[in-house]
């Protein structure tokens, strides 16, 4: 005869037996909960076992994202395991109600895990599993953590059912545990709020003075030896600094984003730190510690020290560590997060050193920004380990490889890497989409477009999302608490070179408190000094961050292009003026933040264009003496078409002249004559005739011999008319050029000589040089090499007074083919090799390439005599 006695769910050993099979292999795991289900009558719990299974079922048949199936898998059968423990040898009459609730709780965030695994598996069976591989490692990651609380949730229900003695006790804490778990549903939206939760709970059962009951902290494990790159050094002067006292403290500072967790992780799992301090290395997650009691429970779990009765736990630690006769050492990683607790740093600060002031214990901290804390109460072991930067470019490929080897040998990669700056949680997450299928060459495009929202995740964490890591540098206290932060960062943000310290505040005059939010800024790690201290610098990723989310207003941008348009008129000097050389190196520091500030403002239909215009086409008259590059001009010419600008015959002369510079001849002659026509119509016939000067030059270069003198004759005589002697010596000077590459050198020598007279009339020392150097070049030819040295000799000299490097490297190219002819080869070799460097280093190709020539040449010459 059957018995009416209603069935057990299962024996609390053969349940544990099952579960610890369970652990030791997944591959197992779906029979095994299948058998200790078998038998149970008891729906909730078919209920919970069922929506279980079903989720180990699908994860374990992702083929994608195998990592974060497996840990799903595992946390799962962890959660089985808590629930099934609790419940062994329990009949459904004698099971509280409430716990009976905690199930179906649980089996609810079960069939919401199930929900989402079905849309990730029916992605990962298409030809899109690729492209949502980072979305569904998310995904997988959020059910994870959604079973993990759900199991922090359910112990602590577990927990105060165990500690009920009696009906009147039962019925009170029954009470205080509903309220209790109603705010923990509530909080479930965010694992900051969760946390938050658990620890009203903890407080909550302290209240009901059950002394049984444990506090539900999140894990101190340590996690694993990390694989790093480019930090073998830093490491190393970290653990020098460990062996050097004891009860040293070191802190491990920098931007977020920068692997402080990671050097630290490998500094602890050192061998020499193992054999120093063994098992008592002890891991504090402190991004949890979201209050200080939780921060003081997290150090306490991370030591095992079990509860007592005690309501002082820091009394607890500090008695333990006393007590212990071993060395400790604790890694107090993501400090930052309860040092910024609203109104509690004092008290964390004191916590801190507390545990410090004891010698036998070492700790390191790892924290975003470069300020120590408590620096007042703690002696941080000397000498201080500097701020963790970015890697060096090896180390940055190194570490893209490492997770998407495929990418190797790719002539883009360096670009991309250098692109974010070589920051590693960028790497990384860059690397994954590389491993995920992603192309180097569509990141960086991807990159170009996107910047940070492409290494966005959706739920991602500081672990996973650059822009979640910059958002909790943003959030600092000290940031928040000072509005001129922000303000000056997106001021900082619209220079990709650094903003120089002595031009801020002419940059941001509305910011008067601008000195007070760097050093706000510093201390956040969200800017840094450059080598020399002259310029603070932002890392690629943060910059890209600001702009996107905090770009700077209409008032504040204006002022900050006004400062560089002040700058650009400087650039209408030539290389004849004695200031030029000064105006150049000063414009040189600030060519990259000069082409971001043009470029926006005539991209920017709210910007004074006129000014705009005005500064592109100065700042493009530096460029066509210096480097030669057409990205303003055009700008700028496109501008002045839009706005009927006079200015835009200047426009149209400049770009003309660039072009002409980079030898691009076809493009220049159709601009030079637009700019001719343009300046005819508005009666301006001395910029006309230098257009008709400029055209002249350039029908010599492609040998059109009597359009040039035409040209230049036409434009010479034009000039005179004016009274214009010194643009009409230009002139000369370009018609003697024309006569020696026909090869007319003596009709050339006179016209040099001629120019030479009349820039020395107007006191032109600069193209009174050009005439000696063209002079020296002809009479070369003539065959007079004393003459030709000397006077290429003396105006080499002469540029070099100028810094005028394009004419040096003429004099020093001609001064080798003067040697040459005079069969003088190895000091030819000489004067090529130094024009060569020297043509190179101003980026001026043509007299590169012939350099080249005229050396392979003399080599092959040396070597048959």
């Amino acid at each position: 005869m059957a018995s009416s006695r209603p069935k057990a769910f299962g024996s609390s050993s053969s349940f544990a037996s099952a579960g610890t099979a369970i652990l030791g292999g997944a591959h197992v795991s779906l029979t095994l909960l299948e058998k200790a289900m078998d038998g149970t009558n008891i729906p909730f719990v078919k209920g919970v076992a069922g929506a279980a299974l079903e989720v180990i079922k699908i994860a374990k048949a992702i083929q994608t994202n195998r990592e974060e199936c497996n840990n799903l898998v595992e946390r799962c059968t962890s959660l089985l395991i808590v629930i099934l423990g609790s419940l062994a040898g329990k009949t459904e009459d004698v099971i509280p109600d409430y716990l009976r609730r905690g199930v179906e709780r649980i089996t609810t965030n079960f069939n919401e895990v199930l929900d989402a695994l079905r849309i990730i598996d029916k992605r990962a069976q298409k030809w899109r599993a690729l492209v949502y591989y980072i979305e569904n490692g998310e995904k997988l990651k959020e059910c994870s953590e959604k079973l993990y609380w759900a199991m922090e949730e359910f112990q602590v229900t577990s927990k105060v059912s165990s500690c009920l003695k009696d009906l009147e006790r039962y019925e009170e804490l029954r009470e205080g545990q509903k309220k209790i778990l109603e705010s923990t549903q509530e909080l479930r939206k965010g694992q900051k709020e969760v946390q938050d939760g658990l620890f009203e709970v903890r407080e909550a059962i302290k209240q009901q003075n059950d002394p049984n009951a444990l506090s539900s902290v999140p894990s101190t494990v340590m996690p694993p030896d990390p694989k790093i790159f480019g930090r073998e050094e830093y490491v190393g002067k970290a653990i020098k600094l460990l062996f050097s006292s004891t009860g040293a403290k070191i802190a491990i500072l920098g931007p977020g984003g920068m692997g402080k967790t990671s050097v630290a992780l490998k500094i602890i799992h050192d061998t020499l730190v193992i054999e120093r301090f063994g098992e008592n290395r002890c891991w504090v997650p402190c991004e949890q510690a979201t209050s200080v009691p939780l921060f003081i429970e997290l150090v306490a779990k991370s030591l095992n020290i079990p509860s007592s009765s005690s309501n002082d736990r820091l009394a607890d630690i500090i008695a333990f560590l006393k007590s212990s006769t071993s060395l400790i050492i604790l890694l107090l990683d993501n400090f930052e997060t309860p040092w910024d607790i609203e109104g509690q740093q004092s008290t964390v600060a004191d916590v801190l050193t507390a545990i410090g002031s004891i010698p036998s214990v070492s700790f390191i901290i790892t924290m975003r920004g470069t300020q120590h804390p408590s620096s007042n109460t703690i002696d941080w072991t000397k000498p201080r380990l500097p701020i963790l930067s970015q890697l060096d470019l090896d180390a940055a490929e190194e570490a893209f490889l490492k997770i998407s080897p495929d990418a190797e040998g790719d002539p883009e990669l360096r670009v991309l890497l250098q692109k974010v700056d070589c920051m590693p949680l960028a790497i990384t997450l860059m690397a994954k989409l590389s491993e995920a299928g992603e192309t180097v060459s569509d990141l960086l495009e991807q990159w170009n477009l996107d910047r940070t929202r492409l290494l966005d995740q959706p739920g991602g964490d500081r672990r996973n999302s650059i822009e979640v890591s910059i958002k909790l540098s943003l959030d600092s206290r000290s940031v928040k608490g000072n509005p001129d932060a922000i303000r000056l960062l997106s001021v900082l943000a619209m220079l990709p070179a650094g903003a120089a310290l002595i031009r801020l505040p002419e940059m941001c005059p509305s910011i008067p408190g601008w000195k007070v939010a760097l050093r706000v800024l510093r201390g956040a790690a969200l800017v840094y000094d450059s080598a020399d201290k002259s310029r603070i610098r932002m890392l690629s990723p943060i910059q890209s961050y600001i702009l996107l989310h905090y770009p700077l207003e209409q008032g504040p941008l204006n002022e900050l292009r006004a400062s560089y348009y002040k700058l650009a008129p400087e650039g209408q000097t030539s290389p004849e003026d004695p200031e030029f050389k000064d105006v150049s190196k000063a414009l040189a520091g600030e060519e990259t933040n000069m082409e971001a500030i043009l470029m926006s403002a005539l991209h920017d239909a709210n910007a004074d264009w006129q000014a705009a215009l005005s500064a592109g086409l100065h700042y493009s008259m530096y460029l066509h003496h210096g480097q030669p590059r057409t990205e303003i001009i055009v700008q700028a010419v496109r501008v002045g078409r839009e706005m009927q600008s006079p200015l835009l015959p200047h426009c149209l002369l400049w770009h003309a002249a660039i072009v002409d510079r980079q030898r691009r001849f076809d493009e220049a002659e159709p601009l030079f004559e637009e700019a001719r026509d343009e300046f005819t119509k508005l009666g301006d016939m001395e910029n006309a005739a230098n257009c008709n000067g400029f055209l002249g030059a350039l029908f010599r270069g492609r040998n059109q011999f009597d359009k040039a003198l035409a040209a230049l004759r036409e434009a010479r005589a034009t000039l005179l008319e004016l009274g214009d002697v010194k643009n009409a010596a230009w002139n000369l000077l370009d018609i003697g050029q024309t006569f020696s590459k026909q090869g007319d050198y003596k009709a050339a020598c006179s016209s040099y000589e001629q120019a030479q007279s009349e820039f020395t009339s107007v006191g032109d020392r600069f193209g009174s040089l050009r005439c000696l150097s063209s002079l020296g070049a002809a009479l070369g030819f003539q065959g007079d090499h004393d003459a030709a040295e000397s006077a290429l000799e003396e105006a080499r000299v002469g540029f070099m007074g100028f810094g005028a490097f394009h004419n040096v490297a003429f004099c020093l190219y001609y001064l080798g083919e003067t040697h040459f002819l005079a069969s003088n080869y190895s000091s030819s070799l000489v004067k090529f090799e130094e024009a060569l460097a020297l043509a190179n280093q101003v980026d001026d190709l043509h007299i590169a390439e012939n350099c080249e020539v005229w050396i392979d040449k003399i080599h092959g010459l040396l070597e048959t005599e």
